[in-house]
């Protein structure tokens, strides 16, 4: 079993800000996969390296998951919105069932975690926003938001509960690591 935590965007563009403390997705999620990590050693973290363009960095990361044997792959997000009311916790998943797996039993655990709205799961094409992380490696992948950095109230619900949310993503993919050895592909 490897877990491979990718955290999303790079150090020059760190995607979406935090309206409480200006924290980036880079930054915040860079914590969160230190958490995650700190479960067990059969997780190791992935961070997209700036150059060449999205498409390079994006196999480049996931051609390192690959190199490792990485069992599943999840890339850290938290979404972002213009209206400070946006909430919900999304994931998306190739469409593959194993992908599909992922995403079911790790949604439902961050999902309980941060107590917002259910904005489901989301199939996502190799060409679609996001979608091209889902794809690029071998190891079943899942992209997860838990929660809109817009929003005041869930950003301080995503910081008080940041060790839960480490272990819910931890326990859903090994939840699905373990049942990948007793299920057919």
């Amino acid at each position: 079993m490897k877990i491979a935590i990718v955290v999303g965007h790079n150090e020059r563009a760190q995607g979406a800000t935090r309206i409480t403390d200006g924290q980036s997705e880079y930054v915040w999620n860079g914590h969160l996969a230190q958490l995650i990590a700190e479960h067990g050693p059969e997780v190791r973290i992935f961070r997209r390296r700036s150059g060449g363009g999205y498409s390079a960095e994006i196999n480049r990361v996931y051609g390192e998951v690959d190199a490792w044997g990485a069992t599943c792959s999840i890339e850290l997000h938290f979404n972002g919105s213009p209206d400070p009311r946006a909430t919900g916790c999304l994931t998306l998943s190739s469409g593959s069932s194993r992908s599909r797996r992922l995403a079911d039993a790790v949604h439902a655990r961050m999902l309980a975690v941060m107590g917002n709205q259910d904005d489901g799961i989301e199939v996502r094409g190799r060409e679609a926003r996001g979608g091209l992380s889902l794809h690029a490696g071998k190891a079943s992948a899942i992209l997860v938001e838990p929660y809109f950095g817009g929003n005041a109230r869930y950003c301080a619900v995503a910081d008080a509960r940041k060790d839960q949310l480490a272990e819910a993503i931890y326990e859903g993919a090994v939840a699905f690591c373990r049942a990948q050895a007793v299920l057919p592909a």
